[in-house]
């Protein structure tokens, strides 16, 4: 498999969890295109290079412990959509009514 189909699988495995995610927690994805697919190319970016999907938004400090909990989504991103309604990289947003 060459690179830029693992990059496919990974943007695929990554857009299919947000996805998910999003809708057990009644969230929405950006609606801004553009901003989403930024993310989740960071996302399949770092799930080929650390194997795991951590915010782009967030440094990988090298340290398993300290980084779980940036695994996307974050353990903050619930308070910042609370806060500003989406989380620090944009991807998941409030589910607009």
């Amino acid at each position: 498999m060459g690179d830029d189909e693992k990059f496919r699988a990974a943007l695929e495995r990554v857009t299919r969890n947000a996805e998910r995610y999003s809708q057990r927690a009644g969230l929405t994805l950006q609606p801004d295109r553009a901003q989403r697919d930024y993310v989740l190319q960071g996302l399949a970016r770092n799930l080929l290079k650390y194997g795991k999907a951590y915010c782009p938004c967030r440094e990988v400090a090298g340290d398993p412990e300290k980084d779980r909990a940036n695994i996307c989504p974050c353990r903050t991103h619930c308070a910042e959509i609370e806060q500003s309604g989406q989380c620090e990289c944009g991807l998941f947003t409030k589910k607009i009514s």
